[in-house]
């Protein structure tokens, strides 16, 4: 599969606009020879175009999409009108161009952030929704319990389209079985995409290394984060007490810190086996040198701001920090990234850094996914599937492009070398399932509580870890 920028590049380079089941033949240059024009013709991925048999309608038919709001990503699938900005106007177009395509009305109901509220329909037996739009973790218990439909028994669904994302999806099977797919109508994927933020001021201040220049020649590890980091790093008033007033390295949620450097790593805290099935690997050697490596890099050298206001993933006291000149990094979703387009200060986007300067790519952390189920009550399966492949589809071509092409380079980033690093960091993504799906037990439990103690005992924390995991595979279906 070909990594979102490549996708969208060819649509922009070639103007390729292609209809779900109708592909139509695309034009040429403006002006081409007799000869070329019949000898030459232009290449389609047959990747990026629909197969969705052209007879496939529904009409007059409504589906209905279950999603809740959330303050740190966008989940809603339809607006009900275009208002001029470009996210919500191309999430208009989808609707608008999926009821044309398969005659149905797509309605939206949305529910209290709430697990209760969203099962009871289902529990009822009452057919209230098509597909409901959870948290990672919720769609996990619901398919434990047999309330949803796999999505590997949907037809019309072929995963191995690019609007379907691949990477995500091969590391949201369980036990052999596909029980959730993530594709491009889920711009949430792009939303809890973790990068750092850097003060293009303090870089020169301090006449520090270009982060960029770092980072495409492969020498962007984190001692060279480390050594911006502790240069920068300042009690600015000298009362001997680092609070905010002062002067920091990084800037983060103490729930964030650890999954972004072990994932930046390449190490995961859950990894699967052979046969699919989920074991912990936060005892292997390698995870437990990350985690003492940014503790000694955060704590112990003083580049950290701790927060006390956690309610938000980035806390707004990271922000009004960053925002302020006081801190060099910042940890930061592209959600909120989107927060700093009135910063005066001008700074870069870029991937966490490797481990060391051996390991041969960059990794990039999602922090959790929304998922789209669909429950047992659902009694149309010819349509959800239909609906589902398309929708997908034609976000690659209207929802995709405005976020990642539009709002992110035209609003958020400010140079050519962060346009470089969105695509690197989007290539880049992986999920971690201790980081996503078993997030209560793992990362907000005790990883969050050990980063924000400065409590560096891993190994006391694996037995009860461990209990979780078999706790958690005890309930997997048979």
């Amino acid at each position: 599969m070909k990594p979102t920028s490549m996708i969208l590049t060819l649509i922009l380079l070639c103007g390729l606009i292609s209809s779900c089941g109708n592909v139509e033949p695309t034009e040429g240059p403006e002006e081409t020879s007799v000869s070329e024009s019949a000898d030459t013709v232009e290449s389609v991925d047959p990747d990026n175009v629909c197969d969705l048999p052209s007879d496939v309608r529904f009409d007059g038919e409504t589906f209905t999409f279950a999603v809740y709001e959330n303050a740190n990503t966008q989940n809603l699938m339809i607006v009900d009108e275009e208002d001029g900005e470009t996210i919500n106007d191309a999430i208009y177009q989808r609707k608008i161009k999926t009821e044309e395509r398969l005659g149905v009305t797509i309605e939206q109901v949305i529910y209290n952030d709430n697990f209760n509220e969203f099962q009871n329909p289902i529990l009822a037996g009452d057919n209230a929704y098509d597909v409901g739009n959870i948290r990672c973790t919720d769609a996990l218990k619901v398919w434990q319990e047999g309330m949803i439909i796999p999505a590997s028994e949907l037809p019309y669904v072929n995963i191995e389209k690019n609007y379907w994302n691949k990477s995500f999806n091969d590391s949201l099977t369980l036990c052999g079985e596909q029980y959730v797919i993530i594709g491009d109508m889920m711009i949430s994927t792009l939303d809890l995409t973790y990068a750092l933020l850097f003060n293009k001021q303090l870089i020169a201040d301090y006449n520090l290394d270009s982060p960029y220049d770092l980072v495409n020649s492969g020498a962007w590890p984190i001692d060279a984060m480390y050594d911006m980091m502790k240069q920068v790093a300042t009690d600015v008033n000298g009362d001997t007490i680092m609070d905010d007033n002062d002067r920091y390295g990084y800037l983060s949620h103490p729930k964030q810190v650890l999954p972004n450097f072990w994932i930046a790593a390449g190490e995961m805290s859950v990894k699967k086996d052979e046969g699919d099935v989920p074991y912990l690997a936060m005892g292997e050697e390698r995870f437990n040198d990350v985690i003492q490596k940014v503790f000694e890099v955060l704590w112990d050298a003083e580049t950290y701001y701790l927060p006390t206001d956690q309610l938000y993933d980035v806390p707004e006291s990271s922000i009004k920090l960053f925002t302020n000149n006081q801190s060099l990094f910042m940890d930061s979703s592209f959600h909120h990234v989107q927060q700093l387009r009135g910063m005066e200060t001008d700074f870069g986007i870029l991937p966490y850094p490797k481990y060391d300067e051996s390991q041969e790519r960059y990794y990039s952390r999602v922090s959790y996914y929304n998922a789209p189920i669909v429950p047992v009550t659902n009694n149309n399966l010819e349509l959800t599937g239909a609906l589902l492949e398309y929708f997908n589809y034609i976000s690659s071509e209207t929802v995709i492009p405005a976020y990642y092409d539009i709002v992110l380079y035209s609003k958020v980033s400010r140079d050519d070398e962060s346009q470089a690093m969105l695509d690197l960091i989007f290539d880049s993504r992986v999920v971690d399932i201790g980081d996503t799906t078993l997030c209560a037990d793992i990362r907000d439990g005790f990883v969050a509580t050990m980063f924000q103690t400065n409590d560096r005992n891993l190994a006391s924390k694996l037995p009860t870890a461990q209990s979780k995991i078999d706790a958690f595979l005890s309930k997997m279906p048979e």
